[in-house]
């Protein structure tokens, strides 16, 4: 562990979201760069000369071998993130940043939670570091708007694009709430998009129980509601929370309401402004868990963040024919290849 009040932290995966995070670590005040890789020389080298950084590197693992970092950032596309976070373990990593999604089979995401208990591994779903939601988390503590009943989640794009971030979120919600884990999901789904080598539906909504008088409804495509005033298609994320005193609205990009016993509040979102803000926030985060020794607490912790890709291949499952589902579900990849034959999938 550095001395300093900085992690030195070692970056594997110089594409576009990867400058992103090198940006964020860099003025959160959190965060030294020592050393970044990627399997094209030229991205890493590129990514060193914009921030500094003197060592660059093709294999994580000499990578990890050579510096020893405090934190090691994998920002790699799903597809081949597992065998990435193996080479990370075996090369002595102890903690990890992941991007989302996880995890592309229910296999890969039992075999990063193995990983879990050999190093510490963290998923970057960044929003709820948000400031609005920073803001928020206190009132569902408070029980500020009474008992939840119901949790809303939607985006027009398909559930592994943007579903991590708004499914954590929920699931948050209801811990918070001391609601009980989701029992069970109802889903259908229409059609088919593609992320990665994945077939997945690219209209999907999904009833989620989460005890006898609480349900978190999914929906992802394009039968989900837009945003008011929206004019970005990937910018059509909303999560709503209703309770017995009062009602939370909030959009990425073009405000949050607060309703509460007869009074009302509204605030600001902005998208990216506010990504920037959470994403340097929990590099913070990141540094204080791991320098207190706190990680067992850490929010998006991968036993957390397992919840949220257990429920996303549940809810395909469901879709795919298996109908009302009781959770927790052991489900096997298959569950993956059988979304072929959803309605309207010959058609994409």
């Amino acid at each position: 562990m550095s001395t300093s009040n900085k992690l030195r932290m070692a970056l594997a995966g110089c594409g576009r979201r990867g400058l992103v995070h090198l940006a964020a670590a860099a003025e959160s005040g959190a965060v030294d760069t020592v050393a970044v890789c990627d399997i094209v020389p030229e991205k890493a080298q590129e990514a060193a000369r914009q921030f500094g950084v003197a060592a660059v590197y093709r294999d994580i693992g000499d990578m990890i071998a050579a510096h020893q970092p405090d934190l090691v950032d994998i920002v790699t596309m799903p597809t081949v993130r597992v065998g990435i976070v193996e080479e990370a373990v075996a090369a002595g990593a102890r903690h990890i940043l992941l991007e989302k999604p996880i995890a592309l089979k229910p296999s890969e995401a039992r075999r990063l939670a193995e990983l879990g208990r050999q190093a510490f591994i963290a998923v970057n779903t960044q929003y709820q570091w948000m400031p609005h939601w920073q803001r928020f988390w206190p009132l569902f503590e408070q029980r500020f708007l009474g008992e939840i009943r119901t949790l809303h989640v939607s985006t027009r794009a398909n559930i592994f694009e943007q579903g991590p971030h708004l499914i954590e979120l929920a699931l948050k919600i209801a811990d918070l709430s001391q609601l009980p884990r989701p029992q069970w999901i109802l889903a259908a789904g229409h059609g088919l998009e593609r992320y990665g080598p994945n077939p997945v539906p690219a209209d999907l909504c999904a009833t989620v129980s989460l005890g006898p008088e609480a349900r978190m409804y999914l929906n992802h495509g394009p039968s989900a509601p837009p945003s008011p005033g929206e004019t970005v298609f990937w910018y059509h994320m909303i999560l709503e929370a209703t309770g017995t005193r009062g009602r939370l609205w909030v959009s990425l990009n073009r405000g949050w309401q607060l309703w509460r016993e007869g009074g009302f509040e509204s605030g600001t979102t902005a998208w990216p402004h506010d990504d920037h803000a959470a994403q340097r926030a929990m590099f913070a985060a990141l540094r204080d868990a791991i320098v207190a020794g706190t990680t067992g607490r850490f929010p998006t912790r991968i036993e957390l963040s397992k919840l949220t890709s257990d429920l996303i291949f549940a809810s395909l499952a469901s879709a795919g024919g298996a109908g009302r589902l009781p959770l927790p579900a052991e489900l096997d990849d298959s569950v993956v290849g059988r979304l072929e034959s959803l309605p309207g999938a010959g058609g994409t």
